[in-house]
């Protein structure tokens, strides 16, 4: 019989590690703290709407899309119905249409102008490099073996990568740039890269950057349809999910990773753990005085991870926003004033045909600002949260307002979400989420690596390489997965 494997966390990534390690004839169990699947990709049902809970746009389906090559490879059809244009982004009082086709740099150019081009042809031709390199699945280098296989990934069209090292976004920047285009750029990648333009790693941002334009999607149900599809998946090749159990220690002896001990105070054994969890947790759950662990530990307490979410949920009636609305939207409402809270809101509305999302043909919908976890904690240690909660949900309302004027005030459902509300529902660490913020000093080469140091285990989820979104997430699982079984699951998960 196979050596078994546990899978820590029934995230995008965690999942996505199971799925292709059980397809490949592998022992896999999942072990998830709470009662469904997805993690920050999840939801949650009330009076007849349904919630995206944290992650609520789709990419990955398209030509070179992640999730399409993993589902055909695991021979599960997923529906995924294109969304164009992919957002609309107000900046103040202007609208700039993200669109997924040619028509994006119509706009581009009637918004910022032709003097803002070759900022935007640069972007794509690094994106298109990145996008073909990632196209043989590579894995971050952190040992011999792992930098000769990056080795052979690489072919002569992507030395141009070089030139991105070291480098931001903003040095893309035509020496005139404009404070829209600025604006939008930042905004755009505090989404994506979870830093803005003078900070994010050239590579990845310009990457970032390039989502939109490489599709947007509907899924009906919502997000949460990768992992509920990833999780059939896992059971479907003889994997097994254990929901509602928590990890509360990874067994070491001998220098190696011999499983996990659970809540109820049962033990897994096993020859591989894949922690698909924020590295924070995973050092918690650690031995402290192992030489390994400390390595870890010290990696884990130099990440410059500070972003949080707040997020508001609305079940708005039939007829409270245009059938016609875009279904993604984000919203800049100083463009003077720092991004964040509540000053910079995404919103995702559910379509008017989706009866699984929202009873009757109405709309449920999912605000989220980037905020300071730190923030929040000072606020509950003052006796201040609520307080602080209402002020927020007053931001996002505001920023509502602009978009769909009256709208909230017709909301059947409003509830609100803070930093500790994801660390009570996904358990991750000061309820951090959306990864690492995408810095030269953390991404692509230099970012953290599946590989732990402690034999036996490996890493996963937003804060190892590549990083955020359900895209980044579903790369780290592929990465964790191939570094424990290479040629199987490189097989499957390559199907096209």
């Amino acid at each position: 019989m196979d050596e078994p494997i546990v899978v820590v966390g029934g995230g995008v990534s965690g999942l996505t590690a199971a799925a292709l390690l059980a397809h490949a004839g592998k022992s896999v169990t999942v072990v998830e703290a709470h009662t469904v699947p997805g993690g920050c990709a999840s939801f949650y049902q009330r009076a007849g709407y349904r919630f995206d809970v944290g992650a609520t746009l789709a990419g990955g389906f398209g030509p070179r899309g992640v999730h399409r090559r993993i589902f055909a490879g695991l021979g599960v059809r997923l529906e995924a119905q294109p969304v164009e244009p992919a957002m609309a982004v107000r900046i103040g009082e202007t609208t700039i249409q993200r669109y997924g086709s040619s028509r994006w740099q119509a706009e581009r150019r009637r918004v910022f102008g032709a003097a803002a081009e070759p900022f935007w042809l640069a972007q794509e031709r690094i994106a298109e490099l990145a996008w073909s390199f990632a196209d043989g699945w590579p894995a971050l280098p952190a040992d011999l073996p792992g930098a000769l296989a990056l080795a052979r990934a690489i072919r002569p069209p992507h030395a141009g990568l070089a030139a991105t090292l070291g480098r931001t976004v903003a040095d893309l920047y035509p020496p005139d740039a404009s404070p829209l285009l600025r604006t939008f750029v930042d905004a755009q990648l505090l989404i994506t890269a979870q830093a803005g333009a003078h900070e994010a790693d050239l590579a990845y941002g310009a990457t970032a950057l390039d989502l939109a334009r490489d599709g947007t999607f509907h899924l009906p149900g919502g997000i949460a349809a990768i992992a509920i599809a990833l999780a059939r998946a896992v059971r479907r090749a003889g994997g097994t999910i254990r929901y509602g159990r928590r990890v509360t220690e990874i067994l070491t002896a001998g220098g190696r990773v011999r499983g996990v001990r659970l809540d109820d105070g049962s033990d897994l054994r096993a020859t591989h753990v894949i922690a698909a969890l924020p590295v924070q947790n995973v050092v918690s759950l650690l031995d402290t005085q192992s030489a390994p662990n400390t390595a870890l530990r010290a990696r884990a307490a130099a990440l410059p991870q500070r972003w949080g979410a707040f997020t508001a949920y609305l079940g708005l009636p039939p007829g409270a926003v245009a059938a016609d609305a875009v279904l993604h939207q984000q919203i800049v409402v100083d463009p003077a004033a720092p991004l964040g809270e509540g000053n910079s809101v995404f919103v995702s509305f559910s379509p008017p045909d989706d009866a699984a999302r929202a009873r009757d043909g109405g709309r449920a919908v999912t605000l989220s600002t980037h905020t300071d976890v730190a923030r929040w904690e000072r606020a509950r240690a003052a006796g201040d949260l609520p307080a602080l909660t209402a002020a927020y949900g007053a931001r996002l309302q505001a920023a509502f307002e602009r978009i769909v004027p009256g709208a909230w005030e017709r909301a059947r459902v409003t509830e609100f979400g803070t930093p500790f509300t994801f660390e009570r529902y996904t358990g991750r660490w000061r309820g951090l989420c959306g990864g690492v913020p995408q810095t030269p000093e953390h991404a692509n080469l230099r970012a953290l690596s599946h590989v732990s140091g402690i034999p036996g285990l490996v890493l996963a989820g937003d804060t190892a390489f590549p990083g955020q979104s359900t895209v980044g997430a579903s790369l780290s699982g592929i990465a964790a997965a191939r570094s424990i079984f290479p040629r199987s699951v490189r097989e499957i998960s390559a199907g096209r």
